[in-house]
């Protein structure tokens, strides 16, 4: 009998944090899944560790593959699972023991084209996930991007959802091989095919910040310029445009500014803006075309920073940062 989720791992040189990821998985009480380790070209002890969980574990399958990044890996998995939804985990991070458990009646309802849960950001074992009161949407696909462009209870992250595999299948949905930020450039192409998105507020997924592997821990020209693309590409996209009304294609612009205010700081931040000149040029041009008042980013994380930048002041404030650090 097949599993009703394929949970799928990629598996990139973590050898220090890959045991802890697949535990919080197998820990779980609900066990209607399977597991599919999807090795891409790990150089350390990863991929022993993949086959002595898969040995161990019937319902662990192992793939080794060619090292070819993220989503070509993400892609492989959805090619090779049995189940009726499709979960992405990081190998870095992990689960808290009822996850499955408690969204166990939506997934198994096969009503919901994703599954949309929350997450945490931690620095170690020792951060506890803290939830707020449980509040639960059902919505369409489009009501659950807003979601994510107001940044409310709905995130850019594949982490923290659970897809109706066919969502990928029937509409020719990848994740894009050879980008950064993938998560960006996939999440709305699959909520405007979506018809019904299940929202809860609840953590239950430990994001680790501290790896330092991660690609949010350095900067460099791809980086930037995947993010700045994949930020273009959803805000110019015909297919949300025309489904969005007026005041919709605001949230939209006021998502997009946050985005390239994130990417300016992370250039000030990095002090390298000197040395990608030519993005912070095309940031700021896109900023000045799309301009709005900084009561419209209200919902908005950066919307302090917003306020800097319309003073003049966002990269001054870094460059100060930088000099009292150096000299403290």
């Amino acid at each position: 009998m097949k599993p009703l989720l394929s949970v799928i791992v990629p598996v990139y040189n973590v050898e220090k944090y890959l045991k802890r990821c697949l535990e919080s998985i197998l820990v779980q009480s609900w066990n209607d899944y399977e597991i599919i380790l999807v090795d891409d070209g790990s150089t350390d002890s990863s991929a022993q560790i993949c086959d002595l969980y898969a040995e161990k574990y019937e319902m662990i399958r192992v793939i080794h593959k060619e090292n070819k990044g993220l989503s070509d890996t993400r892609n492989r998995g959805i090619e090779e699972a049995s189940g009726e939804y499709v979960y992405f985990p990081d190998s870095d991070d992990w689960l808290e023991p009822n996850t499955f458990s408690e969204l166990s009646d939506v997934i198994e309802e096969l009503t919901y084209d994703i599954i949309s849960f929350n997450r945490e950001f931690v620095t170690s074992e020792e951060d506890k996930l803290i939830s707020a009161k449980s509040r639960i949407q059902k919505l369409s696909g489009k009501q659950a991007l807003l979601e994510m462009l107001k940044q409310s209870d709905v995130t850019g992250f594949a982490n923290d959802k659970i897809y109706r595999k066919k969502l990928f299948l029937d509409n020719d949905i990848e994740f894009p091989v050879g980008k950064y930020y993938e998560d960006l450039g996939t999440n709305y192409k699959l909520f405007l095919k979506a018809t019904k998105v299940y929202v809860t507020n609840q953590k239950y997924y430990h994001y680790l910040i501290t790896n330092p592997d991660s690609i949010t821990q350095s900067w460099n020209e791809q980086k930037l310029q995947d993010m700045f693309g994949f930020y273009r590409e959803i805000y110019y996209s015909p297919l949300i445009r025309e489904k969005f009304e007026e005041l919709e294609i605001e949230i939209l612009q006021a998502f997009y500014i946050n985005g390239l205010i994130h990417i300016l700081s992370s250039l000030y931040k990095s002090n390298i803006s000197a040395q990608y000149s030519d993005i912070e040029k095309d940031i700021k041009q896109e900023i000045v075309k799309n301009s709005l008042g900084v009561t419209k980013l209200l919902n908005q994380p950066n919307k302090i920073k917003y306020l800097l930048y319309k003073l003049g002041l966002l990269k001054i404030l870094f460059e100060t940062q930088s000099k009292l650090l150096r000299y403290r």
